[in-house]
């Protein structure tokens, strides 16, 4: 989609090329252009230097590429084409290593930004693409395990309280592995997008221990991110997560505002 976006002008510029060439003689093709087609070179020579001046890569080698169709006999066109594209590759190969660099040492924001930067260069960078796809499947998985981290750590110290009563260290500890491996499983399921799995995970945790409130609370947030998943293609899908979420944590105001903004819509 973005590489589409990015190719969309030059397609355009196309297209008015040909007409203007069409208007012409074919006599006259080669040697000199109709005044439509020499206005067309000005303005888009004009768009290119301007494009150069700010930066504008991508567009000025669109425009360059244009005018070295149009016009073959003007060898610069070709060389200001050349050079445009070895400055994108120049620029892209100082980014991706600082790009990557960024995200080893968890600068997420800045590996964001800078392979951002790279598909502006070039749309079609597979490498830059997958990059801001894993970040964000990365920041997923550090919103989840790190929001409900404090609660799963809650519950299991309360569940080793209740075990050091009854049976002491061995199922104390026990009990502490196995809760906390169902909460955090859940919340990396939800974090991936995998609602369903994650829901059913905690709803069956649930029922074993339907007071217990990281886990209720942990439920509510998943149908609350269920339901802005769903709102833009399962309106009725949504609205039923959110009411899930609000019986289980009527205080949720995320999802109070979601719903008055999905109800006020028609």
């Amino acid at each position: 989609m973005m590489q589409h976006r990015a190719r969309a002008p030059g397609i355009a510029l196309m297209c008015a090329l040909l007409a203007a060439c069409t208007a012409m003689p074919s006599g006259e093709r080669g040697r000199a252009l109709s005044p439509a087609a020499e206005a067309f070179e000005q303005a888009t020579l004009a768009n290119a230097q301007a494009q150069m001046q700010q930066g504008h890569l991508a567009e000025a080698a669109v425009n360059w590429e244009v005018l070295s169709v149009l016009r073959p006999d003007k060898p610069n066109y070709a060389q200001q084409l050349a050079q445009t594209r070895a400055q994108i590759t120049q620029k892209v190969n100082e980014q991706l290593p600082a790009a990557r660099q960024a995200r080893q040492r968890g600068a997420l924001d800045e590996a964001t930004q800078r392979n951002l930067a790279i598909l502006a260069l070039q749309p079609d960078n597979t490498t830059a693409a997958q990059a801001l796809r894993d970040i964000e499947q990365q920041r997923n998985k550090q919103l989840y395990l790190g929001r409900y981290s404090r609660l799963t750590l809650a519950k299991a110290t309360s569940g080793k309280q209740t075990a050091l009563g009854t049976h002491g260290h061995q199922a104390a500890n026990t009990t502490l592995s196995v809760e906390r491996n169902a909460l955090e499983h859940a919340a990396l399921l939800a974090g991936q997008g995998e609602f369903d799995d994650a829901i059913a995970l905690l709803k069956q945790d649930l029922a074993a221990h339907p007071k217990d409130a990281a886990t209720r609370s942990l439920l509510a947030d998943v149908y609350y991110r269920q339901a802005a998943s769903l709102e833009s293609k399962d309106k009725p899908a949504a609205l039923a997560a959110l009411r899930l979420c609000l019986r289980l944590e009527p205080g949720h105001t995320q999802a109070r505002h979601k719903l008055a903004q999905l109800t006020s819509r028609p």
